[in-house]
């Protein structure tokens, strides 16, 4: 990635990495199931080009989309077939020696997600990439009502739980 075009704006992924990507980018690609399901609850249908073997949800993306390798053997000739120009990958899920190769060719936004507060975060930020800002606040905020319920219930139990 070069200068900032027309129509790109920057974002800072969870590695602190600074990648350009068009607004709204327009052909995606998941290295990452459970962000493929993130982008289906988004509501990315059409712009979700390329998935993993491993993508199995929704089923009906994964009958659909096409398969891009696994999320650790991924095939950067079927991923450059596609061109995206937005690829969504993890630290943890995919290898860095792969990733650096795609880094070179497209914008990769990579998550490193430990804790809820980083998972909130990454839901947001994909939201603010793909254009999908108010439903990811709303699934946010979903998200955190039902951890809110999760902890009342825990508090009524007769037994109390560490941590």
């Amino acid at each position: 990635m070069s200068a900032l075009n027309a129509g790109e704006i920057i974002f800072t992924d969870q590695l602190g990495r600074e990648i350009f990507i068009p607004q709204p980018p327009r052909r995606i690609i998941s290295l990452v199931p459970s962000q493929t399901e993130l982008l289906h609850e988004l509501g990315l249908e059409e712009e979700v080009v390329g998935i993993t073997k491993f993508c199995i949800h929704p089923e009906k993306w994964f009958l659909s989309k096409k398969k891009v390798g696994g999320t650790k053997d991924f095939k950067p000739d079927v991923i450059r077939q596609l061109q995206p120009d937005l690829i969504l990958a993890n630290k943890e899920e995919n290898t860095a020696e792969g990733l650096a190769e795609l880094m070179d060719e497209f914008p990769v936004w990579v998550s490193d997600v430990n804790t809820l507060k980083e998972a909130l975060s990454m839901i947001k930020s994909v939201g603010e990439m793909t254009n999908r800002k108010e439903p990811s606040v709303e699934f946010i905020h979903q998200i955190e009502e039902n951890f809110n319920q999760l902890k009342e219930f825990l508090h009524q139990l007769p037994i109390k739980i560490q941590g």
